[in-house]
């Protein structure tokens, strides 16, 4: 684009000019309106650095949008905050945005609608509210005046701004006007500040009538919203994002209906009306109900299954994916409308296999499922008032379906609809550490950087309490005492930021090395539960991945911080381990 090619070339004289200014100077308007402490921010268009350094430095944490290689690479130098993640992104799509999962209390574009080419703000405003978190604000300076043909401008003006945005349920909450701070003639600004009430887009209120008013005549389409709302809560890293839609793996969605429904069937609890024929599921095949051997939570990414195993697993799959195609994804619709809600864009079958791994290329095989963008962004957020309400809604219909014997199987319905979360299970690095030993090599606490004795522990660096992780790269060795202080408590940022050295070390040394099977595996874990770049380049963007998922744990789950004595004070640092 010709404004950042003109932003890489002359980056040395905006980053000068804009670090002129203070951010006290530019936005007097946002001072008394800004969310408190700890909340997260999105500033896209961020160049010089300037105003993410003053967030940073007033206890936000802080997303740096910046497309310009140049001013990001200044802007860095400049104000190397630990707070501050920098992304190359920009306007409308915000992708590597969208890929974080994360939604903002302030939404900062200084100097930027002006970029954005008239025909594409319609779709960078839808963009920006469905980043916003509720109640949170978008502020957007507007350039009046002449625009500067060398740098891409357009015309910009408030009544214009204003109308777009009621058309996404977001209101004008202030306007202030102020002359151009650099001095130059026939320039001035005007600042709006945006709000969006509840999620924005009206998809709670949907996900409710789904819910809760929809017809059902089976347990299908209860189903598969909490089968959507897990994938988005545990697995969020497998979708791919598209300006209107989220795009799952077909095998995903079929998986975790598999592993929803397989306790349920085998617990004999009834999925449809008794007049229904049969009274059995149209899944329940021979395939199915071969695999009564496997546990739920055996069926899930990484896992290997060979002879019959492998053949009924995947051909249970295809018959799941079609009946979720011909059943709940066809009679769940719009309101008032016959348009379909989901879609799906299904794969010509192929030859049953002999033996299954569950990775990407197995999962996308079966096809494409699509969810649009506001109803993956309310399931995501705010999974933990959508699952209960899903799982009421389930047991209801179950017990309505048993007749008299309703009322009696209410408690092993919730038994069985709990999810199967991974074994709180840390042999896997307990063996590592072992190996390590045997070589002659020192291990080190992940947190303090001493070296580890006989007797240690194996940390889950985001608490399985509150987050069930047991993934290769959640498993840091951690002497006792640590790990008995830091016990169900987050990581802070700046605790997480120091350790990043030994944690990369520790992961190359006790799993990366490993051969590249197990390193595959590694990513491809790692993959399918953080929001991780596309495609996953080094440990490097696995450590950018857990910053971005400990913002969102810290803010969807509220969990108490916690950081090492050493990472308040000195820091006592480990010589590696090798």
């Amino acid at each position: 684009m010709q404004s950042i090619s003109h932003y890489d070339q002359n980056a040395e004289r905006f980053v000068s000019q804009y670090e002129s200014l203070t951010f006290e100077h530019v936005h007097p308007a946002l001072l008394d309106l800004l969310p408190p402490p700890g909340a997260t921010i999105l500033d896209v268009g961020a160049g010089s650095g300037r105003d993410a350094a003053w967030f940073a430095a007033n206890g936000y944490d802080v997303v740096a949008v910046e497309p310009s290689e140049g001013m990001r690479m200044l802007a860095r130098r400049h104000h190397p905050s630990p707070r501050i993640h920098w992304v190359a992104d920009s306007l409308p799509d915000l992708a590597q945005v969208r890929r974080l999962g994360l939604t903002f209390d302030l939404i900062l574009l200084s100097a930027v609608w002006m970029h954005v080419p008239p025909a594409a703000r319609q779709r960078a405003l839808r963009k920006l509210a469905t980043l916003l978190s509720p109640n949170g604000r978008i502020a957007i300076s507007l350039r009046i005046g002449p625009p500067d043909a060398d740098r891409a401008m357009y015309e910009v003006t408030l009544p214009e701004l204003t109308a777009m945005a009621q058309q996404f349920g977001l209101r004008l909450v202030r306007t202030d006007d102020s002359p151009d701070r650099l001095g130059r003639p026939g320039i001035s600004w005007i600042t709006a500040i945006l709000g969006l009430p509840d999620d924005g887009l009206g998809a709670l209120p949907l996900l409710r009538h789904l819910i809760l008013n929809d017809g059902k005549s089976s347990t299908y389409k209860i189903a598969l919203l909490r089968i959507l709302a897990r994938i988005a809560d545990t697995a969020a890293g497998a979708a791919r994002h598209e300006a209107e839609s989220v795009v799952l793996p077909m095998g995903l969605v079929a998986l975790f209906w598999l592993r929803m429904y397989k306790p349920l069937i085998e617990g004999g609890l009834p999925q449809m009306p008794p007049n229904r024929a049969g009274n059995a599921p149209g899944f329940v095949t021979d395939n199915f109900t071969a695999l009564r051997p496997l546990r739920p939570v055996d069926l899930r990414a990484g896992m290997d299954f060979h002879g019959d195993a492998a053949r009924h697993l995947h051909a249970s799959l295809w018959e799941i994916s079609r009946l979720i195609r011909e059943m709940p994804v066809k009679y769940l619709r719009w309101p008032a409308s016959d348009e379909n809600i989901f879609h799906i864009r299904h794969q010509r079958r192929t030859s049953t296999p002999t033996s299954v791994r569950i990775d990407d290329p197995f999962l996308w095989s079966f096809g494409e499922f699509h969810v649009p963008l506001p109803i993956w962004d309310a399931l995501r957020h705010y999974n933990v008032w959508v699952e209960p309400v899903l799982v009421a809604e389930w047991v209801r219909l179950m017990e309505s379906y048993a007749g008299q014997l309703g009322p009696t199987i209410s408690r092993t319905a919730y038994s069985l609809l709990a999810w199967a979360d991974p074994e709180r299970d840390t042999r896997f690095a307990r063996a590592a550490v072992e190996r390590l030993r045997s070589q002659g090599k020192a291990v080190y606490c992940i947190w303090s950087g001493q070296r580890l004795k006989e007797d240690y522990d194996i940390d889950h660096c985001f608490p399985f309490a509150a987050w069930p992780c047991g993934d290769a790269w959640n498993l840091m060795p951690a002497s006792k005492r640590i790990n008995s202080e830091k016990s169900n408590r987050l990581v802070t940022h700046t605790a997480l930021e120091q350790a990043s050295a030994r944690i990369t070390e520790w992961w190359e040394e006790a799993f990366l090395s490993a051969g590249s099977d197990a390193r595959h595996r590694f990513f491809f874990e790692a993959e399918q539960t953080l929001p991780m770049p596309d495609p996953a380049a080094s440990p490097a963007d696995l450590i950018d991945a857990m910053k971005m998922q400990r913002i969102r744990l810290a803010r969807d789950q509220g969990l108490r911080p916690w950081e090492p004595a050493a990472s308040k004070g000195r820091l006592v640092l480990a010589p590696g381990f090798s």
